[in-house]
């Protein structure tokens, strides 16, 4: 496992156990997609859209990818019978499909991108404390 974060980061807006459930089941799919002699990265940086601040968090993995029609399901609640239902994501999913019910409670995006044979990023965008504010404050002048 490969870690790259920064020295410095601001805080984010988000629920302490919320943001840890994230991470626990992004890793532990990683880890069930991912061959023994494989690699996982945890990925951590600032990211700025629409003028608002962002911390983007990715799990990258290298094992065997989705499958493109697949992608669209990775984050619905999927359970295994005998075998997987996609290739590609540990376990069942149900995982998955917390991760972006938590991700979402703390207005925040989760998303997948992935290449069969070479491995999947699951990307998790998360306000920077303040910025979820500055976008409440532009949505209410939107509406005046």
């Amino acid at each position: 496992m490969h870690l790259e974060l920064p020295k410095k980061l601001s805080p984010i807006q988000a629920d302490r156990e919320a943001l840890q459930q994230i991470l626990i089941h992004l890793l532990q799919n990683a880890g069930s997609a991912t061959p023994f002699e494989g690699t996982i990265r945890l990925m951590v940086q600032t990211r700025t859209e629409d003028d608002l601040d962002y911390i983007l968090i990715q799990v990258a993995d290298t094992g065997v990818g989705i499958a493109a029609e697949d992608l669209p399901r990775v984050f619905t609640r999927l359970y295994r019978a005998d075998n997987v239902l996609i290739q590609g994501v540990g376990d069942t999913g149900v995982g998955l499909s917390i991760a972006k019910a938590l991700t979402e409670a703390q207005h925040g995006r989760i998303w997948v991108e992935s290449e069969n044979g070479v491995g999947s990023t699951f990307s998790v965008l998360l306000p920077i404390a303040g910025a979820a504010m500055a976008e409440k404050k532009l949505k209410a002048k939107g509406k005046k």
